[in-house]
């Protein structure tokens, strides 16, 4: 009688060994994933990022999470030189779908970012042919400066002063290129501390301004005769 009771605790043993093995080799007690403890981002350009049941061969699909959806690792393994997160117990996710916390703030603040230029751009283009008028603020007719100050207001509520003098004090400077040039740059002629002239940098090279009584706000190219002289960043 003892000798089968031993048996059955030797099998019983057996078998919960392997079931452990089994386990083992899909997640938390394998011996490739080092515990960690990471705060990640889900992201994938704003598409969904698919989970899995394990990190490598064998693996099905889970689900799927949210770009932005934030999560803290709790394991991390390399399967064919890509990294893998654990979300939780057979659930893991890429790593090259995922980014830390700080930059998924820089993208997000870039895609705000690239919101109020694409607003900025498409009300001063809607300007275009409507009349100047020297002190004018809008919104049927403008000054230059007067332009700049009612485009970024009704835009995106962004106040900005009134004159040349002082809307070139604002933001910060930047090169005067196509190159370095961002959409809703203001870009300025005569000199640097008093121009007499401001538009808005819409890009491709080009700008709306309210020019003068003759033209009325216009939509121009930068050109060598007519080359500003400098630039500010205000977004």
């Amino acid at each position: 009688m003892k000798r089968k009771f031993s048996l059955v605790l030797l099998l019983l043993a057996a078998w919960l060994g392997g079931a452990q093995q089994a386990y083992a080799a899909t997640d938390s007690q394998d011996s490739n994933i080092t515990i960690v403890k990471k705060t990640r981002v889900a992201y994938n350009k704003g598409n969904k990022v698919n989970t899995w049941t394990t990190y490598g061969a064998g693996k099905k699909l889970v689900g799927q999470v949210k770009s932005g959806y934030k999560f803290t690792a709790t394991g991390q393994a390399q399967y064919k030189g890509r990294t893998w997160y654990r979300i939780k117990d057979n659930k893991w996710i890429l790593g090259t779908n995922t980014v830390t916390t700080k930059k998924y703030a820089s993208i997000k603040a870039a895609a705000a970012k690239k919101t109020k230029q694409n607003k900025v751009v498409k009300l001063a283009n809607a300007q275009v042919g409507k009349a100047y008028v020297w002190g004018a603020t809008g919104p049927s007719s403008f000054d230059c400066s007067g332009l700049v100050q009612w485009v970024y207001k009704t835009a995106i509520g962004q106040t900005v002063s009134r004159t040349t003098y002082t809307q070139v004090k604002e933001g910060v400077a930047v090169p005067v290129s196509t190159a370095s040039l961002q959409p809703g740059d203001l870009l300025f002629w005569g000199d640097v501390a008093a121009p007499y002239h401001v538009a808005i940098y819409v890009g491709n090279g080009q700008y709306v301004s309210a020019a003068d009584e003759q033209q009325g706000v216009i939509l121009a190219t930068i050109s060598s005769y007519f080359w500003p002289t400098t630039a500010r960043r205000i977004l």
